[in-house]
């Protein structure tokens, strides 16, 4: 049934992977976001390449999603393991913020990539050809490569497309590509684009996208009332971090064990709790040289956090560069007080001595005083923590957020429909 005469709405939502995949806040945004559409009534399909074993048809909490692969992409991992057998891998625990680049990534794309998304793009294009009359937008949820794939579909399959921006200078860092100004002119002719935050909209500003194309729509978050045996009363003296440490220099984690030193000085007993996957091997002995090691606990990839943020006393994001944090947001629901870098969509949800601390970035003696204030001083962290979790109920329930979308595709086909009529 065409959507011009249904009011169903029917969206494609494409990414760079889903899990087991590896999977960062984006696409663990977009399962949030599709989830609590699709109980509004929007028909939602997940489009995302698949890997190995990994591939065709998965339900993921009962969402659709379909794994493209072929025989095409079986030769391009093949390749990509000799690469990587003949790349040795350097792991980098330590940043240097006066000389190294790490508020953007700036290092040029190569051919491997490349090929990835054109053959992403290809098995997209096989897959929704026959689909083209049972979905009205395409909505990728990060830049870079997806934005170009769904920008090419959406000129061939003639649909709206839809790039959410999840970073400060995702649209700026098309120009690593090659050809990059010219995909950048082609995606901005082709798509609308949803900013997170205040400062990735004056940055796509800047890159010249006009206004009436961009509209502002934060990230969300189920919300949900804490266990009632967590009170979060913050008399405690543990730390928590949460973070994917392989997105280094982004999420500062150096900067944070480095300020540790100070507040083990002063709080001999405290202890910092760092959840993410990456490295530890190489970041436990980093904290060994610094000789805190005892002080700091590397749990790696967790599933569920519940007993990380029911058992902290406040929670610290010192990133170099963010979106909009699904951790910072979920730390501060528990009602947890933040520190975080002074940073887009750090400072969306931060009112600097209000609802949380806002230090600047790569500022190690600040994150230190900050962690030891907030320790010296309980019950005004545990206010803090409270007004941070109204924060959240009141500006990034999940449920808000989906309704804004739902407004968003709305217009957009009211658009098309407008536009088909008057062909």
């Amino acid at each position: 049934m065409n959507s011009k005469n249904d009011s169903t709405i029917r969206v494609i939502m494409l990414l760079p992977s889903l899990p087991p995949m590896a999977a960062g806040g984006a696409e663990m945004q977009a399962l949030s976001l599709g989830k609590k559409l699709m109980e509004k009534g929007v028909a939602v399909q997940f489009v995302t390449p698949g890997k190995g074993e990994i591939k065709g048809r998965t339900d993921i909490e009962g969402m659709p999603a379909m794994r493209l692969y072929s025989f095409a992409s079986r030769l391009f991992e093949f390749l990509s393991e000799l690469k990587k057998k003949n790349t040795k891998k350097i792991i980098k625990i330590e940043y240097d913020d006066a000389h190294d680049k790490v508020d953007e990534i700036d290092r040029p794309v190569g051919w491997p990539t490349v090929l990835y998304y054109n053959i992403f793009y290809l098995h997209c294009l096989l897959f929704l050809w026959p689909k083209r009359n049972a979905f009205d937008i395409i909505h990728a949820h990060t830049m870079e490569w997806p934005a170009i794939v769904s920008a090419k579909l959406g000129k061939a399959l003639k649909k709206k497309v839809i790039i959410k921006d999840s970073t400060m200078n995702g649209f700026k860092s098309l120009h690593r590509y090659p050809s990059g100004a010219k995909l950048q002119r082609f995606i901005i002719d082709h798509s609308c684009f949803v900013a997170m935050t205040t400062v990735i909209e004056k940055n796509l500003l800047a890159e010249g996208i006009p206004e009436k194309k961009i509209i502002r729509i934060p990230n969300g978050i189920e919300i949900t009332d804490p266990p009632k045996e967590n009170t979060n009363s913050n008399t405690g003296l543990n730390v928590l971090f949460v973070g994917n440490l392989y997105q280094q220099p982004a999420k500062g984690i150096d900067i944070l064990i480095k300020a540790w030193t100070g507040v083990n000085k002063e709080f001999p007993h405290a202890k910092l709790f760092v959840v993410g996957e990456g490295a530890t091997q190489e970041y436990i002995q980093f904290t060994r040289r610094l000789g805190i090691e005892n002080s700091i606990q590397f749990e790696g990839k967790q599933s569920d956090l519940s007993k990380y943020y029911a058992s902290a006393s406040l929670f610290v994001l010192p990133s170099r560069r963010e979106g909009m944090s699904n951790a910072l947001m979920e730390a501060m629901l528990w009602g947890l007080p933040c520190i975080a870098t002074n940073i887009s969509g750090n400072n969306d949800l931060i009112e600097h001595g209000k609802n949380g601390l806002l230090v600047p970035v790569a500022d190690i003696a600040s994150v230190t005083t900050a962690i030891c204030h907030l320790l010296s001083h309980p019950y005004k962290a545990h206010e803090m923590g409270l007004e941070a979790r109204t924060t959240i109920k009141n500006r990034m329930d999940i449920d808000i957020i989906a309704d804004k979308y739902i407004a968003l595709y709305r217009q957009i086909i009211k658009q098309s429909s407008k536009a088909y009529h008057n062909r």
